[in-house]
């Protein structure tokens, strides 16, 4: 009887009497099931990740060149009226104030000028002008876009198993894509995108909390 019990919990028994091991079910979105065929759509899959974390890493440095006073036309914004802009189902709340932009260079001031910040009305905020609006300044600011640097090393991360197998994997198969590498160089390549995606958005996110 405990042999029959423990055959029950292990496999179930063929017509021959044989006794068969535990046969995970196969299906379209089963891990287990045949991977696709490498092909040019998984190694265009694995260039789109590059693309989004090329996007991220040059957006973020653009925006921290302005942060930081590097660039851009640095003056003061003395908020009048402030707002909340709802965001969407992947994205927060975030805060809008507008007021006038008066440069540190004494050119004609900008009226209605908005920067993305949470203050209390009358509160004067260091910016700096840039081609797309008005970024406010500061080492807080630095780090808060340097989360969307290390965030883009993620990104590449999920697109090396990818671009290195040619694979594009069905429903529920991406992670078989990764097993796939495994041991290679590409396999540490990705290790490493990780490690210091995930350490330095820690470490940003810890200098935001502590400035």
């Amino acid at each position: 009887m405990a042999d029959a019990g423990r055959r029950g919990l292990v496999g179930n028994t063929g017509a021959a009497g044989g006794q068969s091991g535990p046969d995970p079910e196969l299906g379209l979105t089963s891990p287990y099931a045949a991977l696709p065929a490498p092909s040019w759509k998984g190694r265009a899959l694995g260039g789109l990740f590059f693309l989004g974390a090329l996007a991220c890493v040059c957006f973020s440095v653009y925006s921290a060149a302005y942060a930081s006073g590097l660039a851009g036309r640095h003056g003061t914004i003395t908020a009048q009226t402030c707002w909340v802009e709802q965001g969407s189902r992947n994205s927060s709340d975030t805060t809008v104030c507008s007021g006038t932009f008066r440069p540190e260079d004494g050119s004609r001031p900008v009226r209605d000028a908005e920067v993305t910040r949470k203050v209390a009305r009358g509160e004067t905020i260091e910016v700096q002008q840039s081609g797309h609006g008005f970024v406010p300044v500061g080492f807080r600011e630095i780090w808060r876009w340097n989360v969307l640097f290390f965030l883009g090393w993620i990104v590449a991360a999920l697109g090396v198993p990818f671009a290195a197998t040619g694979i594009l994997p069905g429903t529920g198969q991406a992670f078989a894509v990764g097993t796939r590498i495994r041991g290679t160089r590409a396999a540490a390549v990705m290790k490493y995108l990780f490690i210091g995606g995930g350490g330095g958005v820690a470490l940003c996110l810890y200098m935001m909390w502590v400035l």
